[in-house]
């Protein structure tokens, strides 16, 4: 464990920081690449990272917070709670970069399917590369185990002597080999939002599997939590979108937005 790479003094730069803002480096560098192969616009899809990078920091902190500090502890010290270091959940982060991102695609007249189909390899990636950083500070670590591999986080949050799954380790390597598989598959001519469906069913699967190996917020349904709950919901959407697509049975469309948006005007 390396919770902390640099400290001088009371300052010190954690690794869990360092692969957050490698996420966001990853993502947007991912992100650049498609545009430039869609022939989208630079600006606005720039725009949209920043409404990603703000929309994410905001949802994964506040629904951290509500999950895990008190309610009356929150109305006490509400700055407190939500300006604290540390604390993020990957479903409020994924559903305010959603809220965000919406609201400026809908002020360009942008499609969300054609946005999401942009971003879906840079957002495998990214969870790729944050999961790093939760094994780094040992957090996120799945229930106790007593397979070879099962490892104790003794100054993990929160700390643990008692060997247990490594389930960071496992979500690396599956959304690592998922940014393969999507990334390979992009350039395949489907109608907008194909690819963003695919995303939406692989993460679902993926996070739905690993939480049964791990002790996290409990759902009102028994034995499910509700990170569970939330990813049966993108597993859905993901699922409806290919089943509207293949009963269109359309061909890949060029965006209506890419002619407004995209291509630059020859000089």
């Amino acid at each position: 464990m390396y919770p902390e790479l640099i400290k001088i003094g009371n300052f010190s730069i954690s690794s869990f920081g360092v692969m957050i803002a490698l996420c966001f480096i990853a993502g947007y560098w991912v992100i650049t690449l498609e545009t430039k192969r869609k022939g989208l616009n630079e600006k606005l899809v720039g725009n949209l990272f920043l409404a990603t990078m703000a929309g994410g920091i905001i949802g994964a902190k506040l629904l951290y917070v509500f999950e895990n500090v008190p309610l009356s502890e929150i109305l006490s010290h509400p700055l407190d709670n939500l300006l604290s270091r540390g604390g993020l959940t990957y479903y409020g982060g994924f559903f305010g970069a959603i809220i965000l991102t919406w609201i400026i695609a809908h002020r360009n007249q942008l499609s969300m399917w054609v946005v999401g189909d942009l971003a879906a390899p840079a957002l495998a990636l990214a969870y790729a590369i944050g999961r790093v950083g939760c094994f780094l500070v040992g957090d996120d670590y799945g229930v106790p185990s007593d397979l070879p591999w099962a490892m104790a986080f003794p100054k993990g949050l929160p700390p643990t002597n008692v060997p247990v799954h490594p389930t960071q380790l496992y979500e690396i390597v599956l959304m690592s080999v998922a940014f393969v598989f999507i990334w390979k598959i992009r350039k395949l001519e489907k109608p907008a939002g194909w690819l963003f469906s695919i995303y939406l069913i692989i993460a679902g699967l993926e996070r739905f599997l690993i939480e049964f190996l791990r002790s996290t917020t409990p759902s009102p349904i028994p034995g499910i939590s509700v990170a569970q709950l939330m990813a049966v919901l993108l597993i859905v959407i993901g699922a409806y979108k290919l089943y509207a697509l293949h009963s269109a049975g359309e061909k890949a469309p060029e965006p209506a937005s890419r002619k407004k948006f995209g291509k630059k005007k020859k000089a």
